[in-house]
Formats: structure tokens, sequence, C-alpha cells
């Protein structure tokens, strides 16, 4: 059984749109509509946060039309105001620390993972010292 994607044109998507795709949350996202237009899908490895792996894995959802090369988008306008942003959980520079972990259900489930990990080494520390 074969997956059908909808593909997203980098050149016209909505922010809504780009973070729809796994793998590319706000920040990233944003990173994408501030560097339009682009040429070719390759040239995302361009921006901070996409390497050749991470549009390996993007490219059965991206898109480029010929004709949306030659539409310019507009850049951030005065008057417009936007959603507010997801922090990452940590940044280094400009770079998300946990770029993997794009989707905030996935963060959630590695913070809940490092949380049992201490209680759990609790318990052992705990039930050590008992024992002597």
């Amino acid at each position: 059984m074969t997956e059908e994607h909808t593909l997203v044109d980098i050149n016209r998507a909505t922010l809504e749109e780009l973070v729809s795709i796994k793998g590319i949350g706000q920040n990233l996202a944003s990173r994408i509509v501030e560097h339009r237009p682009y040429k070719a899908l390759h040239d995302l490895v361009n921006i901070p946060g996409i390497n050749e792996t991470k549009l390996a894995a993007l490219m059965p959802y991206l898109a480029l039309t010929p004709a949306s090369i030659t539409r310019k988008t507009p850049k951030k306008s005065s008057g417009v105001t936007k959603a507010p942003e997801k922090q990452p959980i940590a940044t280094l520079g400009e770079t998300e620390a946990f770029v993997f972990l794009e989707d905030r259900n996935e963060r959630q489930d590695a913070l809940l993972i490092l949380f049992g990990g201490f209680i759990l080494g609790l318990i052992i520390l705990l039930l050590r010292r008992a024992g002597k």
C-alpha cells in the first residue's frame, strides 16, 4: 500500500502549510519563507537547519513549479501582525538544539523519556542504599 503526499510548493506555501510537513517546525518554516524565491529544491540546503539528509527526508513532500519562480513573495509588511512563534526547547545561536524534534509531541515524548530515566535512576539508587 502506498502513501500519497500532497506536494507543497516552497515558493507559494503559507507558514501553516510548511509546518504541516513532518520535520518542519515554525522556526524552520519562517526561515524557508524569508529566503524565497528558490530556483531549485536543492537551494533549501542554504537554510540554517536543513542539511542534505534533512532535505532528502523532506523531498517527497516538496514541489517547485516553474511559475512560482518568477513570483516574488513580499517581505514582512509593517501592518501585518504574525502569530507568536513557538520557542525551541534550547537554542545554540540560530540553530535549534533539538532540530530532529521539530514536532511538539516528539519534544514532549523526549522529555518524558528523560524524566522517566531520572526517576528510575533515583529508585535504583534508593534500593541500593536500602540494601547496605
